[in-house]
């Protein structure tokens, strides 16, 4: 018997780890694995046979207690007594041939692993497609991007909410590559140095939706990447997360008022009735950065960790990340919804372009072209005219002392200059906010995300289609 500080803070904490997160997975594991040892003649037919119908009747009717009876380590030896006491313990031995605890934790695992970040991979998918069709319907919605928490360009919501989701789509290509390696089965490397018996590794792999196996078997017991790679994936788009919602509580603030939410998405003071708070922001960032301290924990858990089978990469740490994988799902999603909900408050956009002369920039330019003047001369004229407080006169007076000559520009080209429509339309450049330069912007975020949806849904069908052929030999083996 364990002492009771061990038992209640470790063998009872990993049984209700086990108990919620790990259920489907661990009777994936146990078809497959009996599906292999038959098909490979390890055990006898009869003896599969009557194994694979007890399993299916546990399967059906095991209630799995509250917390682990004493002197039971794990789920597994709960299990194991259970078949037991349905085939007797000699037939129910032969479950357990060509397997460790080892082989068979880190493939429920990892197929647990893989379920969630599949699931926050196709969040992320969903809610990407979500804000592109936004940004696509948002060409002319003027606003102001800042630099260095000042305002410097007019732009369009388009433009920023496609920078935004490229950066995202690139933290779902980082999840999907991590997934790439979490997604191999780890069954038949038994303890560390495999077995001795003719275990089919592949076929065991197959039936669980893997497309392959960890070739080295101490590899695929003492590698922590299939933990540390989704991890570190994971905290980029958590990092990603919180600074753009860091950037629209700036915007949405009273001062700077460049965003509007739908009453949906506020909510308001119990005593100040004027108050309208976009307190999803917050918890955007916060439900991002609890997760992420998870992913930061996970990753520095792991270092000076003998490079062995250790507890590091069992079910406490696990669990952890996959918890965190749940929340950055609802970061996600509440993201999305921000995204696409919000507006920008365009009148309050010209306002500032006009009070901060935020269109400077195009004047200079302006001067650069039609003037035929070097941009430093340009730009120092502007400046006066900007600290002036915009004031024409100056602006033509500052040119004559700098040129030695009139200014040949129209007040129309100066007004047209500094029109913050116009500074928009005359970026033309791939990549700027007029609508020629935003094509190649939506162009290659479209390709992105046709491009995840496709990884996404290969594997997906991948997994459908290893159920169904688990199920079909599991059929065949009870027949």
């Amino acid at each position: 018997m364990f002492s009771s500080v061990y038992q209640d803070r470790v063998i009872d904490a990993a049984y209700r780890n086990w108990s919620r997160l790990y259920q489907a997975e661990f009777w994936a594991v146990q078809r497959a694995h009996l599906v292999g040892l038959a098909k490979t003649g390890i055990i006898e037919a009869d003896i599969a046979s009557a194994l694979a119908a007890a399993i299916e009747r546990l399967r059906a009717t095991i209630a799995w207690p509250e917390a682990i009876p004493r002197g039971f380590e794990d789920m597994y030896f709960v299990f194991e007594h259970e078949l037991e006491t349905l085939v007797g313990p000699e037939r129910a031995a032969f479950l357990h041939t060509a397997r460790s605890r080892n082989d068979m934790d880190n493939s429920v695992f990892r197929l647990a692993l893989r379920k969630q970040l599949l699931d926050l991979s196709r969040r992320m998918l969903d809610s990407l497609g979500a804000i592109l069709d936004r940004a696509r319907g948002s060409d002319g919605e003027l606003t102001i991007l800042f630099t260095h928490g000042q305002p410097a360009n007019v732009s369009t919501m388009g433009h920023y909410l496609t920078a935004i989701a490229c950066d995202l789509a690139e933290d779902l290509q980082g999840l999907l590559e991590a997934l790439d390696t979490v997604d191999r089965s780890t069954m038949g490397a038994c303890a560390i140095t495999g077995t001795g018996f003719p275990l089919d590794r592949g076929l065991v792999a197959e039936l669980l939706g893997f497309p392959g196996f960890v070739v080295n078997s101490y590899r695929a017991i003492s590698s922590s990447h299939w933990l540390s790679r989704p991890a570190g994936a994971l905290e980029e788009l958590l990092l990603d997360l919180t600074r753009i919602a860091a950037d629209i509580l700036h915007k949405a603030s009273s001062e700077v008022g460049l965003v509007r939410f739908p009453d949906e998405l506020i909510q308001v003071s119990s005593i100040m009735p004027q108050k309208r708070n976009p307190v999803i922001i917050e918890h955007i960032r916060i439900q991002a950065g609890l997760a992420a301290s998870a992913s930061t924990g996970l990753r520095q858990l792991l270092r000076n960790v003998p490079y062995q089978d250790v507890n590091e990469a069992a079910d406490a740490p696990v669990s952890a990340l996959i918890d965190s994988l749940s929340l950055a799902a609802s970061a996600i999603d509440l993201a999305g919804e921000t995204l696409v909900k919000m507006r920008s408050d365009e009148h309050r956009a010209r306002s500032i372009a006009l009070d901060f002369g935020v269109t400077t920039t195009e004047l200079a330019d302006t001067l650069v072209r039609e003037e035929k003047i070097g941009f430093r001369q340009a730009h120092a004229i502007c400046s006066a005219f900007a600290r002036s407080g915009n004031d024409r006169e100056l602006l033509r007076r500052s040119f004559e002392e700098r040129c030695g000559r009139k200014m040949g520009l129209s007040a129309d080209a100066i007004e047209a200059a500094l029109s913050p429509q116009g500074f928009v339309v005359v970026r033309r450049l791939p990549g700027g906010p007029s609508p020629e330069g935003m094509k190649p912007v939506y162009a290659e975020l479209a390709e992105n995300l046709d491009r995840a949806k496709g990884r996404i849904l290969a594997i997906e069908s991948r997994i459908a289609e290893a159920a169904r052929s688990l199920d079909r030999a599991w059929a065949e083996l009870r027949a």
